[in-house]
């Protein structure tokens, strides 16, 4: 029972050992990117608010529709939560360009 022991922590520590050396060749590479403007944050696009809570019941809201008005791009959420004393709730949730 020793020697399956003993022999079952040396291979996990030769994995241990090979993972670590796996992720250090990888990072070794990072150097050779070339920015082709692919990459470059100009091309990232902004994300969405993900959740909005219903300031009642404290329960996340349902994103019911997206849109855009005169102050910009907004995302519209609805509280669906049963026990809400204000349920059907409803409220707007501005995002930059």
């Amino acid at each position: 029972m020793k020697k399956t022991k003993k022999l079952a922590a040396l291979i996990l520590a030769l994995m241990m050992a090979f993972s670590l050396m796996a992720v250090t060749a990888a990072a070794y590479g990072a150097d050779e990117h070339v920015h082709d403007g692919t990459c470059c944050e100009e091309t990232i696009q902004p994300r969405k608010p993900g959740a909005a809570v219903c300031p009642y019941c404290g329960q996340v809201m349902t994103d019911i529709r997206s849109g855009h008005d005169d102050r910009g791009s907004f995302n519209e959420y609805r509280c669906d939560y049963p026990d809400c004393k204000q349920k059907g709730y409803t409220t707007k949730i501005y995002w930059p360009y």
